[in-house]
C-alpha cells in the first residue's frame, strides 16, 4: 500500500470559496489543511455575513484543539471557566475540550481564523 503524498500549496485569498457552515450567520473558508491533513486538522477562516441578533447560544465541543485568532472585529465570548471576555482584532484565544461557551455578541465585521484537531467533531447544546 503506498501511502499519499501531500504537496506543499497556498490558499489563495483571491476567487476564495465561502460556504455555509454549523452557523448559519457566519461563512466559512476552508484553508485546505483538512484535505492535506487527511482530516487530522481544520484551519478556516470564519465570517460574519449577518448583524448579531442574539447570543449564539451556549454550547461545548468534544476535540483535541481548539485556537482562534480574531483578523477583524470585535467579539465578547463568555467562558464557563472564566466568565465573560471581550477580544478585539489581533487577539487569540484557546478552548479547552468540553469547555461550555457562547458567542454573546459580535461585530459586523467579525473575521476569525480557526483551528481546531480534529477537522471534525461534535458540538453538543448545553444549558446554563
Amino acid at each position: 500500500m503506498t501511502e499519499k503524498k501531500i504537496r506543499a500549496f497556498a490558499s489563495h485569498a483571491k476567487n476564495a470559496q465561502w460556504e455555509k457552515g454549523l452557523r448559519p450567520y457566519f461563512k466559512y473558508r476552508d484553508l485546505g489543511i483538512k484535505d492535506a491533513t487527511e482530516g487530522r486538522v481544520q484551519a478556516h477562516v470564519i465570517r460574519a455575513i449577518k448583524p448579531c441578533a442574539q447570543a449564539i447560544g451556549y454550547h461545548s465541543h468534544v476535540l483535541e484543539f481548539q485556537w482562534n485568532y480574531l483578523l477583524r472585529g470585535w467579539a465578547r465570548l463568555d467562558f464557563e471557566d472564566v466568565g465573560e471576555i471581550r477580544v478585539e482584532a489581533g487577539d487569540a484565544w484557546y478552548q479547552p475540550s468540553g469547555i461550555k461557551h457562547e458567542v454573546i455578541e459580535y461585530s459586523d465585521d467579525f473575521e476569525v481564523i480557526e483551528i481546531t484537531m480534529p477537522a471534525d467533531f461534535p458540538t453538543q447544546e448545553e444549558t446554563r
